[in-house]
Order: C-alpha cells, then sequence, then structure tokens
C-alpha cells in the first residue's frame, strides 16, 4: 500500500471514530521545509477524552498495526528504573509492522506530550486537503516547537535538525511571540548546528534560559 492510500484510510478511521487530530511528522514538515522530504511515516495529534490511548491502540490495530507504547522515559534515555518498570506517562503509540520492516509507521502522539495541548487547538484553523478532504496540521511554529523538544532529549535526531534546518532556510513568516512563549515555558534550547539560521529572536529567548 501506497503512503497516500494508506493516509486516506487512517483519515477515514479518525473521522468515523469523531476523534479531534492533527497531522505532524515528516508530511507537514514537507509543507514548511525549503526541499520536500519524504517519510514512510504517518504521525498524529489524537484525542478522544478519557480514552485516548485505547482509542490509538484500536486504530493501529484495525490498520494491520502492532502498537507500543513509547514513555516520558524511554524519550528521555532514563532513568533507567523507569525504564524497565514502565512507570512513567505514555507519550506515543507507536505502530508498526509485526517482523516487517516494509509497512508503514503510524504513529500517536498522546495529551501528555508537554506541547500537545496548544498545538492541537491551533491546528483545528490549520486546515489542507492532501487530495481527500481537510486535514488539521501542525502550525509551523508548533512544528518547530515539536522538533526543538525531540531535539532536547536526544540532540542526535538528524531528521528533526535536518527539518529544522530546511524549515529555517525557507523562513517562512513566523510567529516569533508564540514561538519564544513556548521556547521559555517548556525551556528549550537551539541546537548549536542551527543557531546560525534560526531567527535571531529565537536564539536570544533560547539563551536567557540557558543562563538560568
Amino acid at each position: 500500500m501506497d503512503l497516500k492510500k494508506f493516509f486516506n484510510q487512517v483519515f477515514d478511521l479518525l473521522k468515523k471514530e469523531k476523534v479531534q487530530f492533527a497531522l505532524a511528522g515528516g508530511l507537514v514538515a514537507s509543507l514548511y521545509r525549503k526541499i520536500e522530504r519524504l517519510t514512510k511515516d504517518l504521525d498524529f495529534l489524537i484525542l478522544s477524552g478519557p480514552h485516548t490511548q485505547d482509542k490509538a491502540c484500536d486504530i493501529i490495530k484495525s490498520m494491520g498495526l502492532k502498537p507500543t507504547l513509547i514513555r516520558k522515559a524511554d524519550l528521555e534515555g532514563g532513568p533507567l528504573f523507569a525504564i524497565k518498570r514502565q512507570s512513567t506517562q505514555p507519550y506515543i503509540v507507536a505502530g508498526r509492522g509485526d517482523k516487517d520492516s516494509s509497512k508503514i509507521g503510524l504513529d500517536f502522539i498522546l495529551p501528555e506530550m508537554p506541547w500537545f495541548a496548544n498545538s492541537l487547538e491551533r491546528a483545528q484553523r490549520n486546515n489542507v486537503d492532501f487530495g481527500f478532504g481537510p486535514v488539521p496540521c501542525l502550525t509551523v511554529e508548533d512544528l518547530i516547537i515539536a522538533k526543538l523538544f525531540s531535539l532536547k532529549n536526544d540532540p542526535r535526531r538528524f531528521n528533526d535538525l535536518d527539518d529544522l534546518q530546511s524549515i529555517f532556510d525557507a523562513a517562512p513568516p513566523l510567529d516569533l511571540a508564540y514561538l519564544s512563549g513556548q521556547i521559555q515555558k517548556l525551556k528549550l534550547g537551539i541546537p548549536s548546528l542551527l543557531k546560525a539560521s534560526a531567527p535571531r529572536a529565537l536564539n536570544l529567548i533560547a539563551r536567557k534560559i540557558g543562563r538560568k
């Protein structure tokens, strides 16, 4: 199955289940990048009341994939006892082909992710038609925040670095006041590899946070 057909089926399931959602990940990054990036995975924010995690697992299974919980400690690389006990809150439900790496991946980002709430709400006013109806997508500002958050936990994430570099090179209009506020709230930094291309206002606020 190609990515567009897979995307269409997931979109139909999300609409059928009447959950609030927003597209994230590589497809959204390509909307703002200077050069489009190919991806084999789909990433969504998903909200379904108190049963969001269960709903995400159900949708992943219905697409023939195996769901796996990725928790806060998994993303932050520890502490080791928290990883072993699986005691921290789940941030992502990841769907992958069981013993079949050729299948398209499907990840659902859960409301526990610290940047989730603002991003989901703002995405509802940022719709893009991929050929089967308007899809709420992360704004460029919230995508930048999501990428910086991932790099805070693992500065070696190549796709996130590359996405940010290409977005900064494309120089789309940015709500710098909102971005600066989120960077301060989440205590994010600008990776050294990106400081030359990042907007000056973001470098300044990140530098102030680093001195605290």
